[in-house]
């Protein structure tokens, strides 16, 4: 898939780039693949993505497992290669590489109020309003922090943002995900109809107590 960001006008006199020099672009821009054969790579991709990449181990598998039926066992122990470095690239996934419309989570980090942290709620890939958790007492006495968070979680309404204002977010996400100076913690989940209660309550005791170190 090309990594250029221009707006291209196809034609065989395009001057490329060095991925198509290097048989890493399928090099659209020169007329190389056309809009069919493109739009099939791309879709490859997505559910790469979409599956974690299942599809593509399920596709390699699949072809292994006919060639050794075929009694074509070099080829067939190339495949289980490919099948390996496939599944070692998954394996070195995190938290948010994922299909974005399935990013959900919260990052926790400390907070400038005692006795609180501040949580940043993604859902769907699109940050929703950030609340501050305080520790509450009532009568006396804590409130349990499981249903304090189940609270919290039940108010995040969600909402829309533009194409330009979701990239946007979810660079600074990225920014503070990957940095040496990440003051918190992310927590992902697969929805918000089945949220890991336990271990955010975990993770937001974890930063509430370095926060008093």
């Amino acid at each position: 898939m090309r990594r250029c960001q221009e707006d291209l006008a196809p034609t065989p006199e395009h001057p490329g780039c060095i991925y198509g020099e290097m048989a890493m672009c399928l090099r659209p821009c020169q007329q190389v693949v056309g809009p069919a054969e493109y739009r099939t790579e791309v879709g490859r991709v997505v559910d790469f993505l979409r599956t974690d990449g299942g599809s593509l181990l399920d596709a390699i598998s699949h072809s292994r497992d006919r060639l050794s039926e075929e009694m074509q066992f070099e080829e067939a122990a190339r495949q289980h290669k490919r099948y390996e470095k496939v599944l070692d690239v998954i394996k070195q996934a995190d938290d948010i590489a994922r299909d974005v419309d399935r990013l959900n989570g919260v990052a926790i980090t400390t907070s400038l109020a005692a006795d609180s942290v501040q949580m940043w709620f993604v859902r769907g890939g699109i940050w929703q309003e950030p609340q501050r958790f305080s520790f509450e007492v009532r009568d006396g006495a804590p409130v349990s922090l499981d249903s304090k968070l189940r609270e919290t979680f039940a108010s995040v309404t969600p909402r829309k943002l533009t194409v330009r204002e979701r990239q946007e977010y979810l660079a600074l996400l990225a920014r503070w995900y990957y940095s040496t100076w990440r003051d918190g913690e992310w927590l992902s989940f697969e929805s918000y109809d089945d949220i890991p209660y336990r271990k955010l309550v975990n993770a937001v005791s974890r930063v509430a107590a370095k926060a008093h170190t």
